[in-house]
């Protein structure tokens, strides 16, 4: 067999489409899970996917489309935390929590308390480690994409995962008997 025969064509781009429906999901988890907020981890996607419409001719096609994507996702989601540093509280904030809805009667007999606690034990974790915990953990990336997608190294990647499952595991302890 000649060369040419065994290479293989680089595999075509998946439609916007296909990536929004696969990994929306995906990029609102993380950002939710670093901002805290519904409504900005809503416009972090946004920005992510208007970043992906824009740049998605300068994927290479190097390791997953999905670290690629997932990255820009994160960038934004690190970008719309530092703008919140900087922005005092507004009003519409609190007109913003009190439009969440409520919760079904099956998810808060089904361990509301647990959820609760596991949420604001993820939000008490420094910005690093709840990325790194996001995305490995929730959000199944292999250490190798976590470490792509944040631009460290895999070794600090899975420092930070100890880290933040250490201190998962502190906050939690009761429930975890």
């Amino acid at each position: 067999m000649s060369t040419a025969a065994t290479s293989q064509a680089p595999a075509p781009l998946p439609t916007l489409e296909h990536l929004f429906t696969e990994f929306a999901n995906g990029v609102y988890t993380l950002a939710y899970r670093i901002l805290g907020d519904r409504y900005l981890a809503e416009d972090v996607v946004q920005e992510t996917f208007i970043k992906v419409i824009r740049s998605l001719d300068t994927y290479r096609g190097e390791g997953p489309i999905a670290g690629w994507l997932y990255r820009i996702g994160y960038r934004e989601a690190i970008a719309a935390t530092r703008k919140r540093r900087e922005q005092p509280t507004e009003d519409d904030e609190l007109v913003r929590r009190a439009d969440r809805p409520i919760e079904s009667v099956e998810s808060t007999v089904m361990g509301m308390e647990l959820a609760r606690k596991l949420d604001e034990a993820i939000a008490s974790l420094s910005d690093p480690l709840r990325a790194a915990f996001t995305l490995r953990d929730i959000e199944g990336l292999t250490t190798a994409e976590v470490a792509a997608v944040s631009d460290i190294s895999e070794s600090a990647v899975k420092m930070r995962l100890a880290r933040a499952r250490e201190a998962l595991r502190i906050q939690l302890k009761e429930y975890l008997a």
